[in-house]
């Protein structure tokens, strides 16, 4: 397994002189992989939620560490068996709890007593952490001149007050994805986007594995400072052998900006085809390039991208992606080509009037409007798909070259 992440400042932060409220991490092993993506509140009550990412990404790297490491002897094993083993692919949320058949039932009900563990576990420390960070951080300049005073006022009375908490000062979501080489997990508190790439007899298929919250809708999101987090916490796994090529994450200011269907899926596959043609290296570097830029040019959000990936297919998977958009291509053009046709005939049937009323007039220039556009589409398609033909023929060698030197 390899990672890469980044994470950077919004366009919209440089302006106003916010500090980057994102926060991403990612490591692999043989042993653990894992990846994690924080994304602090932008809101002035939040003034320290840059802190409260970085302490939740530190955080969620022990307790999942520690997580691994010790669930074989955990009082969630049984008969020596790994917690995981055998588990097709379950989904929870608060809104749809998990289900599985019978045979499974009573492994699944230890599997969410162990994550409800871990995800207390996670919340725990972190409010441990981001008091014992305020307690020792008083007021900053920065804070002084940017923050409304009643939320320096309720900071500075909290300092004082044995009992207060500091949840909504450093509010932020968390998203973070898991692996061993026994089973893999991924969970989910807040906004933002988790892409999962599978590939399948040869096919690539993306999907988004953690079931989506309905409560995250325009600018608000469930968050690890809510007072019902823990419950508020969805996830998914998977232990029957069969696992991701890759799993990519990304804050929400990567889904406003490509939105989260085609165009956020094929950023994505534009990154994955980047690792396997020049490395994890240069694709770190200008993944670290690229998103200041999209910030820019899309939502003005800070921006974080995490992936996990295996680095042992890179090729046969490329040419799978490849594949898989020349067929998106492909069914944009039979699309293209039936407006075409469409408005063809609408505008032989128009011009064919003797007398056109002045609104048929106006109808007949938009549709000859519409006509170009299409054609000029019909003509970017066609050779996008010959560049992506020709993409899969020498990738096609490529592969056939390294068997010939395996």
């Amino acid at each position: 397994m390899q990672s890469i992440y980044h994470f950077c400042q919004g366009e919209s932060h440089k302006a106003t002189d916010k500090p980057c409220q994102d926060c991403a991490y990612g490591e692999a092993s043989a042993h653990l992989s894992m990846a994690i993506v924080c994304d602090g509140h932008g809101g002035e009550r939040y003034f320290r939620s840059q802190e409260g990412a970085r302490i939740a990404v530190d955080v969620i790297h022990a307790a999942v560490s520690q997580f691994v490491a010790a669930l074989p002897q955990s009082i969630y094993c049984r008969d020596g068996e790994s917690l995981f083993n055998g588990m097709p692919f379950t989904q929870h949320s608060e809104a749809e709890p998990y289900s599985t058949d019978s045979i499974h039932e009573n492994q699944a009900k230890r599997i969410h007593e162990a994550l409800i563990a871990l995800f207390a576990s996670i919340i725990s420390q972190w409010n441990m952490r981001i008091t014992e960070h305020a307690l020792a951080n008083g007021l900053t300049a920065w804070e002084e001149e940017h923050v409304e005073k009643r939320y320096l006022d309720e900071f500075i009375a909290a300092r004082a007050n044995d009992s207060a908490t500091f949840e909504k000062t450093y509010g932020c979501t968390l998203m973070v994805y898991v692996q061993t080489p026994d089973f893999w997990l991924a969970f989910h508190l807040g906004d933002g986007k988790m892409v999962r790439l599978c590939v399948e007899d040869g096919n690539a298929v993306f999907d988004q594995p953690i079931p989506w919250d309905e409560k995250c809708f325009l600018n608000k999101t469930t968050s690890i400072c809510d007072s019902h987090a823990l419950e508020e916490v969805r996830y998914c796994y998977q232990g029957d052998g069969r696992f991701p090529e890759a799993v990519f994450l990304g804050s929400d200011g990567m889904d406003d900006s490509y939105g989260d269907g085609e165009n956020l899926t094929n950023f994505y596959i534009q990154l994955y085809k980047l690792i396997a043609k020049s490395g994890r290296e240069q694709a770190e570097k200008e993944l670290a390039e690229s998103l200041p830029i999209i910030s820019q040019r899309g939502s003005k959000d800070d921006m974080s991208v995490a992936c996990v990936y295996d680095e042992n297919r890179l090729t046969e998977n490329t040419i799978a992606l490849v594949e898989y958009q020349i067929n998106e291509v492909q069914e944009k053009q039979w699309n293209t080509a039936a407006k075409v046709v469409t408005l063809t005939n609408a505008i032989l049937g128009l011009k064919g009037s003797d007398n056109l009323s002045e609104s048929q007039q106006i109808d007949l220039q938009y549709k000859e409007k519409d006509l170009t556009k299409a054609q000029e589409l019909a003509n970017k398609l066609w050779s996008r798909k010959l560049h992506l033909c020709k993409e899969v023929k020498k990738l096609d060698n490529t592969l056939k070259i390294n068997r010939v030197w395996s």
